[in-house]
């Protein structure tokens, strides 16, 4: 009964269709690499801002790319 009253109002059934399907799927996933990707880099600006604080207390490079996980030529670079 419920289906009927859907196809009722909206004129076609409740049910996605295989298009409409895929489409949301891709959506969804894009969304999530997306998100993955964002979560990253804000990971990696982290990092050198840290190192870069480090660098300035003066710490040794070596210790500083052991904390943050960046290598000793980025950190050169700072």
């Amino acid at each position: 009964m419920f289906e009927k009253e859907i196809k009722t109002k909206i004129g076609r059934s409740d049910t996605m269709g295989t298009q409409e399907y895929l489409l949301d799927k891709a959506e969804k996933k894009g969304i999530q690499k997306g998100l993955k990707t964002g979560i990253e880099k804000g990971k990696r600006e982290e990092a050198i801002a840290i190192a870069l604080e480090f660098k300035k207390m003066g710490l040794p490079i070596a210790d500083i790319a052991k904390g943050t996980g960046l290598s000793i030529e980025e950190i050169e670079k700072l």
